[in-house]
């Protein structure tokens, strides 16, 4: 089985200690292909040299996350832009908004996202989007500012994630649809055309059950694809293959 893990903090301090025993761990489980999410441009650096060992099977992103508004200036989104330019850098992100931890700074999440949309436009890459308790500001954004790119954690509803995949957006949906008041993970993934859903970690964040409480990785992938497949009505192999597909058509390796 060929699992993707469309986001993943792995060059966090959580990983640290036990780096090469997770990457182990992924493999070992089917883990195929893994997005590294950097938001430090130190981070994006020693991604971008660790992706280079096999370029297929670990992509990077590297973005400005909207709780680092306040440490946003011009130099930094110069240096975002000059290394998501390198070949190496699949997509940028993670981007977007957060009322949750600060809605103080509203405004200022608003133009740094513009900023990174427009970056990403320009070097042609996807953007994956973070929003919390800012949906219709993030949606509002993204239909007068268009690109390509997918929903991370996507905590919406199943309406609102019809209408991001009309605007040709992915749902990437992780752990919560495995928690057992996932009602509102479970609306989305059944509203939501298949070619359009990808699976993510998140991790260290938002283990799945029967894990839920200890560090996420890239390993856990299956317990999230399970519930997924099982939520669509879809044998699991059927439901993998699928997902590999619509990374490759994310990533722009595939156009159909």
């Amino acid at each position: 089985m060929n699992y993707i893990d469309s986001h993943a903090h792995i060059f966090s301090e959580e990983f640290k200690e036990d780096f090469h025993d997770v990457c182990l761990r992924a493999k070992e489980n089917g883990i195929h292909r893994i997005m590294i999410i950097t938001t430090r441009v130190e981070e994006a650096k020693q991604a971008i040299a660790f992706s280079k060992q096999d370029p297929y099977r670990y992509q990077v992103a590297f973005g400005i996350h909207p709780e680092d508004v306040q440490i946003a200036n011009d130099d930094l989104l110069r240096q975002v832009r000059e290394i998501v330019s390198m070949p190496e850098v699949s997509a940028v992100g993670e981007i977007g908004l957060d009322y949750y931890w600060d809605k103080e700074h509203a405004e200022e999440q608003k133009q740094l996202f513009i900023e990174q949309i427009k970056i990403a436009n320009e070097v042609n890459k996807p953007i994956l989007v973070h929003s919390r308790d800012a949906m219709q500001d993030t949606y509002d954004i993204m239909v007068n500012n268009p690109s390509r790119g997918l929903m991370h954690c996507f905590a919406g509803s199943a309406e609102m994630g019809i209408e991001f995949v009309k605007k040709g957006y992915y749902i990437a949906l992780g752990g919560a649809a495995t928690f057992k008041n996932a009602r509102h993970s479970l609306e989305v993934c059944k509203a939501i055309d298949e070619r359009y859903l990808l699976t993510e970690t998140d991790c260290p964040y938002m283990s799945p059950e029967p894990l839920r409480g200890r560090r996420n990785e890239p390993a856990n992938i299956p317990y999230i694809a399970k519930k997924l497949a099982e939520t669509k009505g879809m044998e699991l192999e059927e439901f993998v293959e699928q997902i590999n597909q619509n990374y490759a058509r994310f990533l722009g390796e595939n156009n159909e």
